[in-house]
């Protein structure tokens, strides 16, 4: 596991706001301001779960704004990013609308479509706080144009999945990576995106704009993720297998995942490589054959698992191994 930190204690006090300013803001298009720059406070406590990314930030009340010229295209940018405030409220302007997230809201968004954010807290010094979780935009599960309905909006935090996904995220904001063993991190990381998952299938089917049709066969499509993923370790896992399971037919499981952009073999084999992937850089089964770990997964032949492992991810199974383990995984 990886932990970054930003701390201003060993920092001057008329440095700390450039320092932090520059932590936030290098390589983007985005300036800052605060009305406590001459005696600024920031914490910064960041770690790693497999490939997602959560933070505590505490800092100073303070406003950013991006560029109205901007000479960096955002809209590349393969990460969608989810914020709780702790304390204080978020107020941003996101693609001309105006939204406001408040303690234990869950706001999403992209950073390509984000023009304002304020960090204010009601007396003006105390220290806003959030926690953020860093999310890969190729993890999701959701189409694109799915999750664009759930970007720049606010969604409560104080029931069901809402209140389940905010309370996880706020525990591993608030734990540094040595309440962890170094293994943990991509199984919480996983942990992690099946409730980011469940919030935005719960956002979608809950959201009176989205159409019937469309939310009935996403939660059909998302039942048969959910069964596979019950299933990956069977070999005889097929399409023909899950169309019969789910009562429906071949080709209209087969039209529930080119919705999503993917085939049903390719999605099965994906996950697989994944769970692959994670055994192999898993230190407690260091000591089971490359060619055990793929047959529990699905793959009877070691070959076409080399051959697909080095294709999804540039290097064979023996390399991983070596690497993460001498590593540690991360």
């Amino acid at each position: 596991m990886i932990e970054n930190d930003f701390q201003v204690d060993d920092i001057p006090t008329k440095e700390r706001f450039d320092r932090w300013r520059e932590r936030i803001c290098s390589g983007s298009d985005f300036e800052m301001t605060s009305d406590h720059a001459q005696d600024f406070y920031a914490d910064d406590h960041e770690t790693e779960f497999g490939s997602l990314r959560v933070a505590r930030k505490t800092f100073a009340p303070m406003r950013m704004w991006r560029n109205p010229t901007p000479t960096r295209d955002f809209a590349h940018d393969e990460a969608y990013q989810l914020q709780i405030p702790l304390r204080g409220t978020l107020h941003a302007t996101w693609n001309d609308r105006q939204v406001a997230s408040g303690v234990g809201d869950l706001f999403v968004h992209d950073i390509s479509r984000l023009k304002q954010c304020d960090f204010l807290t009601p007396d003006g010094r105390t220290p806003f706080q959030h926690a953020t979780v860093t999310i890969p935009k190729p993890l999701l599960s959701l189409p694109t144009s799915h999750v664009d309905r759930i970007l720049g909006r606010s969604i409560p935090g104080d029931d069901g999945v809402g209140a389940l996904l905010a309370g996880f995220v706020t525990t591993l904001a608030s734990h540094g990576a040595d309440s962890y063993q170094p293994a943990d991190g991509p199984r919480v990381g996983m942990v992690l995106l099946g409730l980011i998952d469940a919030l935005f299938a719960h956002a979608l089917e809950t959201d009176p704009a989205f159409p019937a049709a469309g939310a009935h066969r996403h939660t059909l499509a998302l039942r048969v993720q959910s069964f596979i993923q019950q299933h990956l370790r069977e070999p005889d896992l097929t399409p023909g297998v899950l169309a019969a399971a789910h009562h429906i037919s071949l080709s209209y499981l087969h039209r529930l995942f080119q919705e999503q952009g993917t085939t049903v073999s390719t999605w099965i084999r994906t996950q697989r490589l994944e769970r692959a992937r994670r055994d192999l850089a898993d230190p407690v089964m260091r000591d089971i054959p490359i060619h055990g770990i793929a047959a529990s997964w699905g793959f009877s032949h070691p070959a076409d698992f080399s051959r697909a492992f080095r294709k999804a991810f540039g290097t064979s199974p023996k390399n991983f191994r070596h690497d993460a383990l001498r590593s540690g995984p991360h």
